[in-house]
């Protein structure tokens, strides 16, 4: 449990936010090619970039709980099985909001001056998240490894954090859903 908890806060967020404007963005580009929302050419591909790497690595840990969870019955450790079963159904949801939020329809996307502060929000948005990502993806790795070596007795509780940072990765996501909507 020690493992997950020292993944919080030292990723993307604390980079970008300590780096001077355009750093951030290249922070990002490492991890999503082509991130750039200075350009207008470029938003809309950079939305979709995040979108479609926020699914990509989502899916690999759903299919990794869904392992730990055959693991888990096998093993019959049913108490385990509906937490995994309420963690299963928090990255459902995830997984749809950002399959069916809007997508190009923020002035965003279609004015070619945008104010900097904009972008700057978009670019604090995408590094919680990918943050979140991180802690997620690691999470149900070092849970699969250690249920494979008979490590179970915390389980609920690594099942139950990382349930709060899928959750906590959909909130962010509907909140940068909302400024993207709502930018004038």
């Amino acid at each position: 449990m020690d493992k997950i908890e020292s993944l919080k806060g030292q990723g993307f967020w604390t980079n970008v936010k300590n780096a001077v404007e355009p750093v951030g963005e290249k922070i990002l580009g490492a991890v999503i090619p082509g991130y750039d929302y200075r350009a207008k050419k470029n938003r809309l591909n950079t939305d979709l970039a995040v979108r479609e790497k926020l699914s990509r690595e989502l899916e690999k840990s759903y299919n990794t709980l869904k392992e730990i969870s055959d693991l888990a019955y096998r093993d019959e450790k049913r108490d385990v099985l509906e937490h995994i079963k309420d963690t299963s159904n928090a990255f459902d949801l995830v997984k749809k909001e950002i399959a069916n939020a809007a997508y190009g329809l923020s002035p965003l996307f279609t004015q070619d001056d945008v104010d900097s502060k904009n972008i700057i929000r978009m670019i604090e948005f995408d590094a919680k998240l990918l943050d979140e990502l991180v802690v997620i993806t690691e999470a149900s790795d070092i849970m699969y490894d250690n249920i494979l070596e008979g490590k179970t007795s915390d389980i609920i509780l690594q099942v139950r954090e990382m349930k709060r940072s899928v959750d906590k990765m959909r909130n962010i996501f509907s909140d940068r859903n909302d400024y993207l909507t709502n930018l004038a």
